[in-house]
C-alpha cells in the first residue's frame, strides 16, 4: 500500500467538504464543530478553506490518498489561529476507519509537523477530546505530550479536551 500524502489543491473543496462530513460522522466529539454546523456551510466557505489551506504559513490542509483515493485529512493553524502562547496548532485530524494503523496518521502528522517547522515554529500544539485514546496513543507515538491543561469540550458536555506539544 503507498501512501501519497500531499497538500489540497485550490479547486478541491468538494472532496474537501465530503471527507469532512464524513468524518463528523465517524467521530462526532473528535472534533470542534458539528456535523450539522458544516452542513450547513455555503459552497463559498468551503471554497475558501481549500483555497486558503492551499498555500502560504497561515493554513495549510494535507491529504492522504491511496490509489487516488482521499482516506486521510488534516489541517494546520498557524499565525493567527494559534494556542494563547502563539504555537501553531495541528486540527482536524482524520483517518477513514479501513485505512487506521496503517501509518496514514503518522503520515499527516509529520507532513504537519515539516510544514510548520518549514513556517518558523518550533512546537505544535493540538487539542484532543478525553475520549478518543486510540488518537492519544498516535499522538505519543509522535512525539506529542500531555501539558496538563485542559479546557471544555466545544459541544459536549461531559468531556474535556486536553492539550498537546511536541517540539519540533
Amino acid at each position: 500500500m503507498v501512501i501519497q500524502i500531499r497538500r489540497i489543491r485550490a479547486d478541491e473543496w468538494h472532496e474537501l467538504c465530503r471527507l469532512r462530513l464524513r468524518a463528523l460522522v465517524e467521530a462526532p466529539t473528535a472534533f470542534g464543530s458539528t456535523l450539522a454546523e458544516e452542513q450547513s456551510y455555503s459552497d463559498e466557505i468551503w471554497r475558501e478553506r481549500a483555497l486558503g489551506a492551499s498555500a502560504g504559513c497561515d493554513r495549510a490542509t494535507f491529504v492522504a490518498e491511496i490509489k487516488g483515493v482521499w482516506v486521510g485529512s488534516v489541517t494546520g493553524l498557524a499565525n493567527q489561529f494559534t494556542t494563547a502562547n502563539g504555537i501553531p496548532l495541528l486540527v482536524a485530524m482524520f483517518v477513514v476507519a479501513s485505512e487506521r494503523k496503517q501509518g496514514v496518521g503518522v503520515n499527516l502528522v509529520s507532513t504537519v509537523a515539516s510544514w510548520s517547522r518549514g513556517c518558523g515554529a518550533d512546537q505544535l500544539a493540538l487539542w484532543i477530546a478525553s475520549d478518543n485514546p486510540a488518537a492519544s496513543a498516535l499522538y505519543e507515538r509522535c512525539g506529542f505530550r500531555f501539558t496538563g491543561v485542559i479546557k471544555p469540550h466545544s459541544h459536549s458536555p461531559g468531556l474535556i479536551e486536553k492539550e498537546m506539544i511536541r517540539q519540533l
